[in-house]
């Protein structure tokens, strides 16, 4: 009897032992059962959250607040991390604005599209979108992608995040465009956004004064039937159209080789030399400091740079990113960014705070860029082709 109880008692044993052993190693194996990623690191599922790559957090747990979170950077489109929950969001979302802050369009564009395609409702990254379509696409575009926004769910911060960034973005490029007398830009600016908003007041006056500059009266008119007739502010446009009937403005068409002999210079302003190449003449100038040789043209609206002189100058000379907008050529209307410079100076004349357009001109053999109205409307200026002068006061 105490032979079989003692036998009892060692199967006993044995199978807490063996059951302590199991239990002791299940974790290990529940984890070694996990799936594991391409590069051998360990991730963990869950029903209700997407894949979290353990080695991902831990690095991040790590960095520095001021460095930006360890993504793979070169090929955001294979990396884990956008599948993961709340806690890295976060990180993924410095590392997104930080890409925009560095101006890496390339690297954020692929990123969200990733993301968004997994998370479209994701309010602070559909904003970075927007803010990178300002960087990337024709600026009234990017003005329409933030009404579409307005569509969409989301808290009243950043609602009015988008409010604002529809004002502060139309109200500067209007400004800068009326300033600067950029009329068949402006219009175009303005077109599609008065059909997204059409009792927008600001949008209403800009359009109809660009008509009124670019003598499109009937187009005028069609915009402000909108407001009351005798709205004073779209009474004072149609003054401008009775103002270039009575006195047309001097464009610089009349460029003379037939200047009155009994002219003095000192009516005509003082003589600046320019180079010819042909029919063509070609101006030196400074532009915020910086050496630049401008063909003169009278038909252009609007100063610009080939890309390969904006491309050489020091990103300090940069200084202020107005948009991309659509820009006649003589091959076409072509998408280009519009940067505003400090100051363009020709010998003693200068006009600052100047947008001017950035263009791919490769065809240009004798200059970096084109001198436009938007400069040479802010003087009384003549040439002189038999003396390659131009007289400017």
């Amino acid at each position: 009897m105490n032979k079989w109880i003692s036998l009892l008692l060692l199967c006993l044993s044995a199978s807490l032992a063996l059951n302590l052993y199991f239990l002791s190693i299940t974790p290990n194996q529940n984890l070694s059962a996990s799936s594991k990623d391409k590069n051998g690191k360990v991730q963990l599922k869950t029903s209700s959250e997407p894949l979290l790559n353990l080695t991902f957090t831990e690095h991040l747990a790590n960095q520095s607040s001021q460095t930006p979170p360890a993504i793979d950077s070169d090929n955001p489109n294979h990396n884990p991390s956008f599948n993961q929950p709340e806690s890295n969001r976060a990180e993924l979302l410095s590392q997104a604005n930080w890409w925009l802050t560095e101006h890496k369009v390339l690297k954020l564009a692929a990123f969200l599209q990733s993301y968004l395609k997994q998370y479209p409702q994701d309010m602070d990254f559909l904003l970075l979108e927007a803010k990178l379509k300002v960087e990337t696409t024709l600026l009234s575009d990017a003005i329409a992608h933030y009404y579409d926004l307005l569509r969409k769910p989301m808290t009243s911060a950043q609602h009015n995040e988008i409010e604002q960034q529809i004002e502060q973005l139309s109200k500067n490029t209007i400004k800068q465009l009326r300033r600067n007398y950029s009329w068949d830009i402006l219009a175009m600016f303005v077109e599609p956004l008065l059909q997204l908003e059409p009792n927008n007041r600001l949008y209403i006056l800009s359009l109809a004064m660009a008509y009124a500059e670019l003598f499109q009266e009937g187009l005028m008119e069609n915009v402000l039937a909108s407001l009351e007739f005798n709205d004073p502010d779209a009474q004072r446009i149609r003054n401008i159209i009775v103002a270039q009937q009575i006195s047309p403005v001097n464009d610089g068409s009349d460029e003379s080789d037939d200047l009155d002999v009994g002219e003095t210079n000192a009516n005509l302003g003082r003589p600046i030399p320019l180079k010819q190449f042909g029919d063509q003449y070609v101006v030196a100038a400074q532009l915020s400091s910086n050496p630049v040789t401008l063909l003169i043209d009278t038909g252009a609206s609007v100063t610009a740079i080939s890309k390969q002189y904006f491309d050489n100058l020091s990103n300090r000379y940069k200084i202020n990113y107005l948009g991309r907008f659509s820009i006649g050529t003589a091959g076409g209307s072509i998408m280009a960014p519009m940067y505003q410079f400090q100051a363009l100076t020709i010998n003693h004349v200068t006009v600052q705070n100047l947008p001017v357009v950035i263009l791919p001109m490769q065809s240009i053999a004798n200059a970096d860029g084109l001198l436009g109205m938007n400069f040479l409307r802010e003087f009384d200026f003549k040439i002189d082709q038999r003396q390659s002068v131009m007289f400017i006061k």
